[in-house]
């Protein structure tokens, strides 16, 4: 068992070698090719040899055959009518007759023209001979032939072959005749010649048989068989180790071309063949060469646009993601991951996650199927999200998957609710005193007003209703020039503490009616700075009357004002008063911005847009810190620029 296992082990080796070895499979064809072409080559030449011997063979004893005829002809001729003597002419040719197997190499008969057989070549002596070395005549005493004593020819020589007789009918018709057949006498094939004896007239007198076995011929064919099977066995290994080299020396260039082509696989595309063959070989190695050479560059040119589209993808605000036919997410930017509120690195299962939860994927089944872009809008978290998702199409126009961009349009929907919310509020804050104003015109010229008193109260109702629209239109059109950057700042020296307490006593009347007490205190001296007076006079009034507005009565607004690093103003404001909700402080500086009701003033709503665009002119900073309830602290830095002595002066 051991042993057919390890035979079958190799043999299946030997298989896998042929299968696997292009210089095995090249030699081996080589050599099937080669043997097969010998072996028709041999068949063909033994075919073609044999049909040669046998033809040569059969002339030869054609020839003999004539020979023989002719001289049994002229001795069969001159005997008719004669009788056997001591001068009687076929003594010498009975001589010739024992000789003539010796040297035609074959059995030779004589017969007469019936058929029957006269004379035999060779040592058939004793088959009915008379005593002594003479022949006897015909099968009949006193035949033609004649009998003498002890010196007549052949009698009586018996029956001929069947073969042979077959022959003779063709011959006595005045035919020669050829036959190979199976011999009865030698017991093996032999071929058989028949030629007619001819008289002077033309007659037919007799037949001369050349019988003989092919044994000769076939001992030739034998040795020519063994010369050229040796010849082609040798001609065969020849070939053989020269296919081996050939195969060997063909495979060479491929196992090169092998050895570059794994190279480049393998990112090395400086690997060249070393070929340098002008065949199609060497042809197929110079192409392997350039095209690891344009390989090389074309990668290298790939990777430079794969770097650029990364950075670009990376850079993009928007959030990319990337899908598969699956609809699977197989690539994503860095964007993605803030805008959907996850710390990075954000997963693509959890992006498949997420996509599932926003019910994303049955939309992108309907991009795949449509092969059109689609937008979409859902609400994740406190955000907006507009996903566009659009199909990705190769050149045989068919679908390899789909991309979606994920924008967070939150503050796009907040900017349009505000231009909504702006247009809703100018419009109410003008419909609301032109009402009143139309209202009393109506009044005025429908006669319902009847003493001067009315009139004079409908004036002034009039009047401030007049100056409620003056005073809003004018601060849109100063918000609008302050925020478009057409208003200068002017540069006058400015005392701060008394521009402070002046301010401070124009709200002292707005403050009493509330009850709320306003105190100030001032850090280290300000020196006198250069500023614009009356935008930090606005910009303090902004705040302390917001300040007064909405804290409730009996309360305390304090103002005080610092130097930084004596070359920044700090002023800060602090009340005691509703406060502001966390959520609502990104919004405070929204023009006509206005929080719950307990912040509802009869204001426009622009004071705090104002006091920004003031801040923002001046190059300063503001921080604003409020809890409801506890009250809200406002901090503004405004950088100082101090005047020389002589302005100061």
């Amino acid at each position: 068992m051991l042993v057919i296992s390890s035979s079958l082990r190799i043999a299946d080796k030997i298989v896998n070698l042929i299968k696997n070895k292009l210089a095995v499979k090249l030699a081996l064809s080589v050599i099937v090719i080669i043997t097969i072409c010998m072996i028709a080559i041999g068949a063909l030449f033994m075919q073609l040899f044999k049909q040669y011997a046998f033809e040569s063979r059969e002339k030869t004893m054609v020839t003999s055959a004539r020979s023989i005829a002719t001289m049994a002809a002229e001795v069969m001729g001159d005997s008719e009518g004669k009788t056997a003597g001591p001068n009687n002419p076929l003594r010498g040719f009975g001589g010739y007759l024992r000789s003539l197997d010796t040297i035609t190499e074959s059995k030779v008969w004589i017969t007469d023209n019936k058929g029957n057989p006269t004379i035999i070549s060779g040592g058939l002596q004793g088959q009915g001979m008379g005593q002594g070395r003479g022949f006897g005549y015909g099968a009949r005493q006193g035949g033609p032939m004649g009998s003498g004593a002890g010196q007549g020819i052949l009698t009586n020589a018996g029956p001929l072959p069947p073969e042979a007789e077959r022959v003779i009918q063709d011959v006595l018709q005045g035919q020669e005749s050829t036959s190979e057949s199976f011999s009865s006498l030698y017991h093996e094939a032999t071929i058989t010649i028949g030629v007619p004896i001819f008289n002077h007239e033309h007659k037919v007198i007799g037949t001369v048989l050349l019988h003989t076995p092919v044994t000769g011929v076939t001992s030739v064919l034998d040795k020519a068989v063994s010369i050229l099977a040796v010849s082609l066995l040798a001609a065969l290994l020849l070939a053989a180790a020269l296919g081996v080299m050939y195969s060997i020396l063909f495979t060479r260039p491929l196992k090169a071309m092998n050895r570059t082509a794994l190279e480049i696989t393998k990112g090395n595309y400086q690997a060249k063949t070393g070929i340098k063959r002008g065949d199609e070989i060497g042809q197929l190695g110079n192409s392997l060469d350039l095209l690891a050479k344009e390989l090389g560059s074309t990668i290298n040119q790939l990777f430079q646009e794969k770097g650029k589209l990364k950075d670009i993808i990376a850079s993009i605000s928007e959030g990319i993601i990337a899908f598969n036919c699956n609809l699977e997410p197989v690539s994503i930017n860095f964007a993605l991951a803030a805008i959907m509120n996850r710390n990075a690195p954000y997963s693509l299962d959890d992006v498949d996650r997420d996509l599932q939860e926003l019910e994303i994927k049955p939309k992108m089944d309907q991009v795949l199927k449509t092969k059109e872009t689609l937008q979409i809008l859902r609400n994740w978290s406190d955000k907006v999200l507009r996903f566009t998702i659009s199909p990705i199409i190769d050149k045989h126009d068919t679908i390899t998957g789909c991309v979606a961009s994920v924008q967070d349009i939150s503050e796009n929907e907040r900017l349009e609710q505000l231009r909504r919310d702006f247009v809703a509020n100018v419009s109410h804050e003008f419909r609301t005193p032109l009402t009143v104003i139309r209202g009393y015109l109506e009044a005025m010229v429908d006669g319902t007003l009847d003493s001067r008193q009315d009139f004079q109260h409908t004036y002034h109702q009039m009047l401030q209703e007049t100056h409620g629209l003056e005073r809003l239109v004018k601060d849109l059109l100063e918000l609008s020039q302050l925020q478009s950057g057409k208003i200068s700042i002017s540069q006058e020296v400015i005392h701060f503490p008394s521009l402070l307490e002046d301010t401070i006593k124009n709200l002292q009347t707005l403050a009493a009616k509330k009850s709320i007490k306003l105190s100030y205190s001032m850090g280290e001296e300000i020196p006198p700075f250069l500023g614009d007076y009356n935008r930090l006079r606005q910009l303090i009034i902004i705040f302390l009357d917001n300040a007064i507005t909405h804290s409730p009565t009996n309360k305390c607004v304090y103002i005080a004002a610092n130097l930084e690093d004596k070359n920044a103003l700090i002023l800060l404001i602090k009340d005691e008063g509703y406060g502001i909700a966390a959520n609502q402080l990104p919004h405070i500086w929204e023009r006509f911005y206005k929080g719950d009701q307990s912040r509802n003033s009869k204001g426009t709503g622009l004071g705090l847009a104002i006091a920004k665009a003031i801040i923002e002119l001046l190059e300063g900073k503001i921080e604003i810190q409020s809890e409801l309830k506890q009250g809200t602290q406002v901090t503004i830095k405004i950088p100082l620029q101090f005047p020389s002595s002589s302005l100061v002066d």
